[in-house]
């Protein structure tokens, strides 16, 4: 069973990074998490350009320093008030995404906004929890509205993979009384070839009754695997081209929060953010938890 017991929430001062310290300390409450720390990191890169501009670079940089640590213990008094949990302030400098990534190993849990400061950047080189995913073996939460409450509506995309079965634990721990969405969707691999040689509408039906209930069998067999009691369930098996089919099924559920591996079965994904777990990313209205 996964446990949450440390959470570690990245800001860079922009809206999004603000409705994450949020939900951070919401989640730092609800789930009596022991240990919480708010971090920001000055990029490296930024400093070295300033101490070329700037007459007295160790000044320079002291005086950003010291104005980040203010507005960060502010930001950080701010949601003690608001959720009364918590968080340490951390200021740091160097590569953003190594620091964080780095930090966020000795946590169980990483949350981040969105959409950072530089929309146009991020559009260029993908968003920082984008490039984050591939950095960290952490669960990393996306987050993207600001929080009403706790999650009630959790939707976990499952192929039966380890990551799923990962997926499905996270959402007993960050989310023990929402209502559980167990979605899987099954492609049904021959049926193309079939209408392609004109086999009969019967007989392709047939195939596709067989498949689904298939595809239910091992759902069922895949609850009793992960050891979660299937009266807090609701599942739910579609056919069709995952990527593309679970942006339309959140749609009819309308979760605040959808859990997914970062792979699935496919070796290639081994080195690559899964095709599901990007599309969910990209075209989801709710909060994102990512887990590996």
């Amino acid at each position: 069973m996964a446990h949450i017991q440390s959470i570690l929430a990245a800001t860079d001062f922009s809206p999004d990074a603000r409705h994450a310290a949020e939900r951070a300390g919401m989640l730092g409450t609800t789930l009596g998490i022991r240990r919480g720390v708010l971090l920001h990191v000055l990029e490296q890169s930024w400093l070295d350009g300033l101490r070329q501009l700037v007459g007295s670079p160790a000044e320079a940089k002291h005086g950003i320093i010291d104005d980040a640590s203010l507005s960060l213990a502010e930001l950080a008094e701010e949601i003690c008030r608001l959720s009364d949990f918590p968080f340490e302030p951390r200021v740091c400098t160097g590569n953003t995404l190594g620091v964080i990534a780095e930090t966020a190993s000795y946590f169980d849990l990483l949350v981040l906004g969105a959409r950072g400061r530089h929309p146009v950047l991020a559009l260029a080189l993908g968003t920082t929890s984008q490039r984050l995913l591939g950095k960290t073996r952490q669960p990393v939460l996306v987050v993207k509205s600001k929080p009403a409450g706790p999650y009630q509506r959790v939707l976990v995309a499952v192929d039966f993979s380890p990551n799923s079965e990962k997926a499905l634990a996270y959402s007993q721990a960050i989310a023990p009384q929402a209502t559980v969405y167990l979605v899987h969707i099954f492609e049904s691999l021959f049926e193309m070839k079939m209408i392609s040689v004109s086999v009969s509408d019967e007989i392709i039906k047939e195939y596709r009754i067989k498949a689904y209930l298939e595809a239910e069998a091992e759902l069922t067999h895949f609850i009793k695997k992960v050891g979660v009691d299937p009266r807090r369930l609701v599942c739910v098996v579609e056919q069709g081209h995952a990527p593309g089919r679970l942006p339309e099924i959140a749609g009819k559920w309308d979760p605040e929060l959808i859990i997914v591996g970062k792979h699935g079965r496919s070796r290639i994904e081994e080195f690559l953010l899964g095709s599901v777990t990007l599309h969910v990313l990209a075209q989801s209205r709710c909060d994102v938890l990512v887990v590996e």
